[in-house]
């Protein structure tokens, strides 16, 4: 009995070590990097001062400025609640170095700014929707933040028909 729950505790210390080594070898799939926000584009994109483009993981705001979507109710308000908050300032940026880009070339970050999130802000105070066509780590964060504001009937959840 003593062999067998010396075995036990043997396999359960390789298969931690096997599994820190694991972490350190691969590391974070996610990268940062700090930027000047020199434009915001719409309620979910802005530029920095790189020149590319960054589209907020995880939300979506009404469009202002897409090519195959007319304007929609509350995407004016959204970019300026966005612009007044970034606008000319230096953020964090956080993305997933294994889905860095969407189909139009833009950068999928989380944007930080004061060590808050943003992407959240956004969802918070009823200015964007969770985007459930690609999942991330903050999607369920995400989720709250919306049914919270929906309750509370906060930007769009305050539009009437």
């Amino acid at each position: 009995m003593k062999f067998y729950y010396n075995v036990l505790i043997l396999t359960g210390i390789i298969l931690m070590t096997l599994f820190i080594i694991g972490k350190i070898i691969t590391g974070s799939s996610y990268d940062k990097f700090q930027a000047k926000v020199i434009e915001v584009i719409d309620g979910d994109t802005v530029k920095i001062e790189t020149g590319d483009l960054i589209r907020l993981l995880g939300i979506d705001a009404p469009e202002t400025n897409h090519p195959d979507f007319p304007e929609q109710k509350f995407g004016r308000k959204a970019k300026e609640y966005l612009k007044n908050r970034i606008l000319n300032k230096i953020c964090l940026f956080e993305f997933n170095k294994k889905n860095k880009y969407d189909v139009y070339n833009r950068i999928l970050a989380f944007v930080y700014l004061d060590g808050k999130l943003i992407n959240a802000e956004m969802i918070k105070n009823g200015y964007a929707y969770v985007y459930l066509k690609s999942k991330n780590k903050k999607t369920n964060e995400f989720l709250i933040l919306e049914d919270i504001a929906r309750k509370q009937k906060k930007g769009i959840w305050n539009l009437s028909p």
